[in-house]
């Protein structure tokens, strides 16, 4: 079969760039491996014997801010579907020894050591700047009450500091963030083949599936995960390996539990020193008791079993707040880990990158399986969207 344009993924990135292909009246195919709907924008509708409750798996919120994001909503008609989040939500810290006002105080005044210091190294990543900077003690209190310190702990400190200068309102879709998905499929559905992994491409751009089928294209848009396509036989297009050779994937781990009586402090946020080292509380009921990436959702999810998790969670709630909350009083918990929920950029992407990315479009490459270079290098799903005007 051959087509002018072949999109491998149906997830949101996948689904932004056939979207504009569709509106373009261009020809096109796409080729998702998994079945329909499974990707990493993955709501989970929970009822419950007070209400029926969300509970996003994968990405969770957005900000007003990604216009690309912003722009794929829209075509989606799903903008009435979009609820900010109260901007004068409260945050607390856990650190021992310190009230979390304190501890709060002395959070900022470290990141703004770190923010501010003149560093030679425009490679530099917060990591590195941070240890830099500070001292050990400090370091450790640092990242401790640093809610994403491991989603963002190595990217590159230049673009960290544009992109949280840059961010909007924080934003969630009170129906699921999976709607973007079942919209876009739902629209796309005449384009696209499930259950086909691409397991090779050649020169020519020759695509070969796991069902034995193959494809021909002039422009090859490569949208899926990082591992996903870092496994991908491209042997006779070097240029493809050399691209995803300049990032790296990183893990993420959710735990919701929900409980059968409301459990109510007037904080939305806790950071610090506990073992999920996250929480966001949705409702009086329903928490996201842990919410770490990296390293610590993966120690999380292959040595502390999840009863752990809750129970160091239950006493520290009770310690800090002086509640009674009790193990019987969870109606039901959810973990959910992805081994491969986003891709960051190393510091060879800063020296080669453009360059590389430059040589695929010339050569009707385009790839979105690392983020763009725009300040958005992190979890943020608006990294992975293309505008193919620009």
């Amino acid at each position: 079969m051959k087509v002018n344009n072949i999109i491998i993924g149906a997830g949101i990135s996948g689904i932004h760039i056939a979207l504009q292909l569709l509106d373009k009246g261009e020809d096109f195919l796409m080729l998702e491996k998994g079945k329909e709907g499974m990707t990493k924008l993955l709501t989970i509708h929970q009822p419950t014997i007070q209400e029926n409750i969300l509970l996003e798996i994968g990405p969770s919120v957005f900000h007003s801010n990604q216009k690309e994001l912003m722009k794929l909503i829209s075509r989606l008609n799903l903008t009435n579907d979009i609820s900010i989040v109260d901007p004068k939500s409260k945050a607390y810290y856990v650190y021992p020894g310190m009230s979390s006002d304190d501890a709060k105080k002395r959070w900022r005044e470290l990141k703004k050591r770190v923010f501010d210091f003149n560093f030679n190294d425009s490679l530099i990543t917060l990591e590195e700047a941070s240890k830099k900077v500070l001292s050990k003690e400090e370091y450790s209190f640092f990242k401790w009450c640093w809610g994403e310190w491991y989603e963002v702990c190595d990217n590159n400190l230049m673009y960290l500091k544009k992109s949280l200068k840059e961010e909007g309102d924080y934003m969630i879709m009170n129906n699921g963030l999976d709607q973007i998905i079942k919209r876009g499929l739902d629209l796309l559905k005449d384009k696209v083949l499930f259950n086909r992994q691409v397991i090779s491409i050649k020169k020519g751009y020759i695509i070969e599936d796991i069902q034995g089928d193959s494809y021909e294209c002039n422009k090859l848009f490569i949208c899926g995960n990082y591992k996903g396509v870092s496994n991908i036989e491209t042997s006779s297009l070097p240029l493809i390996k050399e691209y995803l050779s300049l990032g790296k994937s990183k893990e993420s781990l959710r735990f919701y539990a929900y409980f059968n009586r409301d459990i109510d402090i007037p904080y939305k946020f806790i950071f610090g020193k506990f073992m999920g080292k996250y929480t966001i509380k949705y409702s009086n009921r329903l928490w996201l008791i842990a919410y770490p990436d990296g390293i610590l959702a993966r120690k999380l999810h292959f040595n502390v079993s999840t009863n752990e998790i809750l129970e160091d969670w239950i006493e520290m709630m009770n310690n800090q707040f002086k509640l009674n909350i009790k193990r019987e009083d969870v109606e039901f918990n959810l973990c959910g880990y992805w081994e491969d929920a986003f891709s960051i950029l190393n510091k060879e992407y800063y020296i080669r990158g453009k360059d590389i990315i430059n040589k695929l479009k010339d050569e009707g490459i385009i790839i979105t399986s690392l983020p763009k270079d725009n300040g958005e290098n992190s979890a943020w799903m608006e990294g992975h969207l293309i505008n193919l005007t620009l």
